[in-house]
C-alpha cells in the first residue's frame, strides 16, 4: 500500500506540476514479446525528453522501466531524514568525498551509422540527431569516429592506398565515406545541436595494407618497422583533414583492440586488424606516433593508450611503463573496451590506475550481440546499466558507446560481425526504433554533464540476494546486484543519483546530512534523482 500511494502521488505531482515542460511521448510499438517496446520515430513525430530543474527544497525524479515508460517525470519534497528500516534500499550520500570528473557521454559514428542515418527522409535524419545530441534528448557530448573503414562498413579501404610505399602520404584524402556519411553527420551535431563542445576521439582499425606484414598462415599483421613513422603521420595527417572540414579531433586512440590483430583472424582477415606486440607498441609510441602527435596541428590532441579490453591494463602498468616511464608523457588516458567486463574484476582499474594517478580512464567501446529477434528487449537495457555503473564507480571519466544505430540485422558489417545497437533504422519504412539502452543510457548522459563529479554513496541495506549452495563459484552477488547505483555534484549545483532496480517494485531512501528523498523503484527500473545541492 505504501508502494502503491508514493507511486500515484508522484503520478498526480508529475500532471500538475511539470505539465508545462512535458515531453512528447513514446510512440510504443511491440516487439516479438510482449514485454519488448520500442519507441518508434519518423519525419513527423519523435519522442522528447526534457529536464526540469528541480525546485528549491524538492526533487525531480525520470524513471524508464521495463513495462513501459521512458523517462516518466516526477516531483516531490525533501523532507527531514527517517530512517525505520521500512525502505527497500537505502542510499547514504557522502558530498564532500570526491571522486573523478566527467568529461561526457556518447557513440560512435561508424560508416554503418551515418550511412543508415543518411538513408532516412530529412525530417527523421534531424530528429535521429535531435534524439542523441539536443535539450530535447540525451544531450551526448562525445563521439567516437574510425580513422578509415571498421567492420561496420560496406568495405575495408583506407587513406592514401595509393601509391603503395608513399611514405610522405602524399595522396591523403577524403573518401566518399568521409564526404557523404561521417563528416555530415557530425558536423550536423557538434555546430547545429548539440548542447556542449563535441569531443571527438578517432581510432584506427587498420593502416593501408602496403604498410603491413601479414603471416600468411595465421593472418596476423604487424606493422613494419620502416613505416613506424609514417603510420604515426597518418594519424596527425587524419586530424588536419577533419579539421580543415569543420571537425575538430579532441583525442587519438594507440589503434583499436590490437590484441585482434596479433591472433588469427578466422573473420576480419588483416583487412580492419593490425597487431602490436608490447615492446613494438612501447617504442612506436615512445619515439614515434607521441612526439608526432604533440606537435600535430598546433593544437592539444589527447593521446589514449590501449583501446581495449580492461583485462590488458596490467600489461601496459608492468611490461610498457614499467620499462620506460618516458611513455607516460606521451599518454593522457587509457581507453578502455567493455566487452570481457563480466569477466575481468573491476578492480583491476583502481589496482593499476594508482600508478598514473593523474591518468584518465574512459569507456570508448561496448555493445551487445543480440539483433532483430531482440528488438525492443528490457535485458540488453539491463546489461548496458550495469557496465555503466561500474564503470563510473570505477572512476572512469565517460562512456563512449559503439554504433549509433544499425539496420535490423545489426549491420551492415562487411566482416558480418553483426551486433545490436540503442537505435534501429528502417530504411524501408523510413522511420527509426529507440530501444530501452537508448533510454539507460540517456539516464546518465542527459543528467550527468560534463564537469560533473562523482561523489561517495553507500548502499546501506543488505543486498537481496540468495546463492546457489549447490554452486561453488555462485559465492558472491552478480554484478547488477553490486553496481546498482551511482551519484554525482554536478555543474549545475546539484546532487545526481542513478539507480538500476533489478527486482520487485520497492521504496528507496537517499540520505544526505538530516535530509532524505524518498523515491519509488518501479520493478525492473533505472530511475534517476536530481535535487538542489544547497544543504
Amino acid at each position: 500500500m505504501i508502494v502503491y500511494l508514493v507511486s500515484r502521488t508522484i503520478a498526480f505531482l508529475t500532471l500538475s506540476t511539470i505539465c508545462c515542460l512535458a515531453d512528447l511521448p513514446c510512440a510504443y510499438r511491440q516487439g516479438d514479446k510482449p514485454d519488448r517496446l520500442v519507441c518508434v520515430c519518423n519525419a513527423t513525430y519523435c519522442d522528447t525528453i526534457n529536464r526540469v530543474p528541480p525546485p528549491e527544497e524538492s526533487y525531480v525524479t525520470y524513471t524508464t522501466y521495463q513495462a513501459g515508460s521512458r523517462f516518466l517525470k516526477g516531483i516531490g519534497r525533501i523532507v527531514d531524514a527517517v530512517n525505520d528500516g521500512s525502505y527497500g534500499r537505502v542510499i547514504q550520500l557522502y558530498p564532500d568525498e570526491r571522486y573523478q570528473t566527467i568529461h561526457g557521454f556518447g557513440g560512435a559514428s561508424t560508416d554503418a551509422a551515418c550511412m543508415k542515418w543518411k538513408s532516412l527522409p530529412k525530417g527523421a535524419q534531424d530528429k535521429f540527431i535531435e534524439s542523441y545530441f539536443s535539450k530535447h534528448g540525451i544531450e551526448y557530448t562525445m563521439m567516437r569516429v574510425p580513422i578509415a573503414s571498421s567492420d561496420f562498413s560496406t568495405h575495408p579501404y583506407y587513406y592514401n592506398e595509393y601509391p603503395e610505399n608513399d611514405k610522405e602520404l602524399t595522396n591523403f584524402t577524403y573518401t566518399i565515406e568521409d564526404t557523404e556519411f561521417k563528416n555530415k553527420f557530425t558536423k550536423q551535431c557538434a555546430m547545429e545541436v548539440a548542447t556542449d563542445k563535441l569531443s571527438v576521439v578517432a581510432a584506427v582499425w587498420s593502416p593501408p595494407m602496403w604498410m603491413k606484414a601479414v603471416d600468411p598462415g595465421s593472418r596476423a599483421s604487424r606493422l613494419k618497422p620502416e613505416f613506424y613513422q609514417t603510420y604515426a603521420k597518418y594519424h596527425c595527417e587524419f586530424v588536419k583533414l577533419y579539421e580543415k572540414a569543420g571537425v575538430p579531433i579532441w583525442g587519438v586512440t594507440t589503434s583499436n583492440e590490437p590484441i585482434n590483430g596479433a591472433f588469427t583472424q578466422a573473420e576480419f582477415g588483416p583487412q580492419d586488424t593490425m597487431g602490436w606486440s608490447v615492446d613494438q607498441m612501447k617504442n612506436w609510441l615512445k619515439n614515434n606516433f607521441g612526439p608526432t602527435m604533440r606537435n600535430c596541428n598546433g593544437k592539444k590532441i589527447n593521446i589514449l593508450a590501449m583501446d581495449d579490453q580492461r583485462y590488458l591494463l596490467p600489461a601496459w602498468n608492468v611490461v610498457i611503463v614499467g620499462a620506460d616511464k618516458e611513455i607516460l608523457n606521451y599518454v593522457d588516458g587509457f581507453a578502455i573496451h567493455s566487452y570481457f567486463d563480466p569477466y575481468t574484476p573491476a578492480s583491476i582499474i583502481d589496482m593499476n590506475m594508482k600508478n598514473f594517478p593523474e591518468k584518465f580512464v574512459l569507456g570508448t567501446e561496448f555493445s551487445t550481440l543480440g539483433f532483430n529477434s531482440t528488438l525492443g528487449d528490457w535485458g540488453e537495457g539491463e546489461v548496458y546499466a550495469v557496465t555503466i555503473l561500474e564503470n563510473l564507480v570505477t572512476n572512469y571519466v565517460g562512456f563512449i558507446d559503439w554504433n549509433l544505430a544499425l539496420d535490423p540485422d545489426g549491420g551492415p558489417n562487411w566482416a558480418k560481425n553483426f551486433v545490436d545497437a540503442p537505435i534501429i533504422i528502417n530504411s524501408t519504412s523510413g522511420e527509426f526504433y529507440k530501444q530501452p539502452k537508448f533510454y539507460v543510457l540517456g539516464h546518465f548522459s542527459k543528467l550527468i554533464p560534463r564537469r560533473s563529479q562523482r561523489i561517495k554513496s553507500v548502499r546501506q541495506r543488505p543486498i537481496n540476494y540468495t546463492p546457489d549452495e549447490k554452486n561453488i563459484y555462485d559465492s558472491t552477488p552478480p554484478r547488477k546486484y553490486i553496481y546498482d547505483h551511482v551519484a554525482f555534484v554536478t555543474i549545475r549545483n546539484t546532487i545526481v543519483v542513478v539507480i538500476a532496480n533489478n527486482d520487485e517494485a520497492q521504496n528507496a531512501a537517499i540520505m544526505f546530512g538530516s535530509k532524505q528523498v524518498t523515491v519509488f523503484l518501479e520493478a525492473n527500473s533505472i530511475v534517476s534523482v536530481e535535487f538542489p545541492y544547497s544543504f
